[in-house]
C-alpha cells in the first residue's frame, strides 16, 4: 500500500505551483496536492501549530512538516532521475544552504504575487 502524502501549497504562486508539478512521487506515494487558499480550515484543523504563510506544509503519517523540514523530507522521497531529483542532488539540502535558499524563495514568492496582483498572505 502506498504511503499517503498531502502537500498544502499556494497554487497562485508560480514557484510553489511549479514545484508541486515537478514532484515525481505519484509512483511510490499516494500524493494529494491541495491548494492552501481553498483549504485553510482543513490546514488549521490538521496542523494547528503551523501557519501556511510560513511555507508549504506536508502532512504524512499523522505529522505536519513545514518549510526546510518539509523540503528535507521530500528530498528523501524524490525520484533521482527526474529533473527535480537532479536539482535536489546538486544542492543536497545542506543545512547551511537550505535555510537561506528557502528564505530567498519565500521573498521571490511575495514579489511575484505582488506583480501578479495577488495577496501573498493566505487568509
Amino acid at each position: 500500500m502506498k504511503q499517503k502524502l498531502i502537500l498544502y501549497y499556494d497554487k497562485a504562486c508560480p514557484f510553489c505551483n511549479h514545484y508541486a508539478d515537478f514532484l515525481k512521487l505519484k509512483e511510490s506515494h499516494e500524493l494529494h496536492l491541495i491548494n492552501a487558499r481553498e483549504s485553510l480550515q482543513e490546514i488549521r484543523s490538521k496542523c494547528p501549530h503551523l501557519d501556511i504563510n510560513d511555507g508549504m506544509i506536508i502532512e504524512t503519517e499523522g505529522r505536519c512538516l513545514q518549510g526546510t523540514e518539509a523540503l528535507a523530507y521530500l528530498d528523501t522521497l524524490i525520484v533521482r532521475n527526474a529533473f527535480l531529483g537532479k536539482l535536489h542532488r546538486i544542492w543536497g539540502f545542506a543545512p547551511w544552504l537550505t535555510l537561506p535558499l528557502y528564505r530567498a524563495i519565500k521573498r521571490f514568492r511575495k514579489i511575484a504575487l505582488f506583480f501578479m496582483g495577488k495577496k501573498h498572505r493566505i487568509e
